[in-house]
């Protein structure tokens, strides 16, 4: 048995449309991937972190795939993110100072800029005055000299943060589940089309 293929000219054209429009199918499928990835990431966040302001989930971004670069990206605009992906494991460095690390539980903390003025105003005033122990801030909770103190918080050096999101896993689990469909889906419009 012999099987011949041959290509006319108007079949080696088509056929040179046909790869163009692969890669470009292929750059469409990875970039509608990625965004599916993207809020894969955006709809996480609230079970994993106890948000504040939506800048968690604004920050999570996509770089375009093209033709030329056949690579699509899912990234975060924020370093923050980075310290609590699973496979990075970092500990957050203070730059030459020292880090706050609150005493209370995140759902009893006000934002990160209250916290902030608070311990600002705690050594101005004269009733409620903060003073540091060793590594330890701390603050009378009352008016009176004998009043008990109440742990604000420790200073560190450096933090060890417990990474809690798998980035990697959750994007690949989209790619395998979204990428062929989508591509096919996207070729069989374009041969429709043509």
């Amino acid at each position: 048995m012999e099987l011949n293929v041959t290509l006319d000219r108007k079949g080696i054209a088509r056929f040179r449309t046909l790869l163009k429009a692969n890669k470009m199918m292929a750059a469409k499928s990875l970039t509608y991937t990625a965004y599916k990835a993207r809020d894969n990431w955006r709809a996480t966040f609230p079970t994993l972190f106890h948000l504040r302001r939506r800048w968690l989930i604004t920050g999570a971004r996509v770089d375009n795939a093209t033709p030329s670069r056949l690579q699509a990206r899912v990234k975060h605009l924020d370093t923050y993110l980075g310290r609590h992906v699973k496979g990075i494991e970092q500990p957050k460095r203070a730059g030459g100072k020292s880090l706050f690390v609150p005493a209370q539980p995140v759902q009893e903390q006000g934002t990160h800029t209250t916290i902030r003025a608070m311990l600002r105003r705690a050594g101005q005033t004269k009733t409620k005055p903060k003073f540091r122990v060793k590594d330890m801030i701390l603050r009378r909770v009352g008016k009176q000299s004998n009043a008990p103190v109440k742990l604000l918080g420790v200073l560190r050096k450096s933090v060890d943060i417990q990474p809690r999101f798998d980035a990697l896993g959750q994007t690949e689990r989209v790619v395998q589940r979204e990428y062929s469909r989508i591509h096919e889906k996207l070729l069989r419009q374009w041969a429709e089309r043509g």
